[in-house]
């Protein structure tokens, strides 16, 4: 499965996107952040300790995180803001966490914690699934410092998820990003 999440100032592309991909791939899902409501992390733990795997604030995340947990392929839209993301889609990605195993693990030299499959693992220690992550940060292009620490967060989130991919930056403007999404439908 592949899912597409986008901040509402760039859903047109995410939403052209989704329509060029689902051609293709009829396991393609699109979620607008501008459309649903995630409320924040609050670090109160209690999806670790109270109610495992479930966050104890009910919000929107309910819709989007039983694809993410079956996705292989994870591409996040946002413009970049302080060289991050949107916080809609920090939020979001703040709540990728649940569908993580709790435990962190050494992997390739890093702590990480890693998405895992339910799918009849036949030892007691599940294994991770290769999750494909792509982080697309829309941009000006006027601040180039803004733009590599984007490229860094969003290789920091790839390493302590175990997954692979890359940030990519796109101007505001552009139209053609064909090239684009034959790379992250084909994944």
């Amino acid at each position: 499965m592949l899912t597409i999440l986008a901040d509402k100032p760039v859903s047109s592309m995410g939403q052209n996107m989704y329509e060029k991909i689902v051609k293709t791939r009829n396991d393609t899902k699109y979620f607008c952040l501008g459309d649903i409501k995630i409320e924040p992390c609050y670090a109160c733990r209690g999806c670790e300790e109270k109610t495992y795997g479930r966050c104890v604030v009910r919000d929107d995340a309910d819709l989007i995180l039983p694809c993410l947990a079956r996705s292989e392929t994870i591409i996040v839209i946002t413009p970049i803001v302080f060289g991050g993301y949107s916080f809609q889609v920090k939020r979001a990605i703040d709540k990728i966490g649940l569908i993580c195993d709790r435990h962190y693990y050494y992997h390739h030299g890093e702590l990480v914690k890693g998405k895992y499959s339910n799918e009849n693992q036949p030892s007691r220690r599940k294994q991770p699934m290769g999750v494909k992550y792509y982080a697309i940060g829309v941009h000006d292009g006027k601040d180039m410092e803004e733009i590599q620490v984007f490229k860094q967060l969003v290789m920091e989130t790839i390493l302590i998820a175990g997954w692979t991919g890359r940030a990519i930056v796109m101007p505001h403007d552009v139209s053609d990003y064909d090239s684009l999404i034959r790379e992250v439908s084909e994944a």
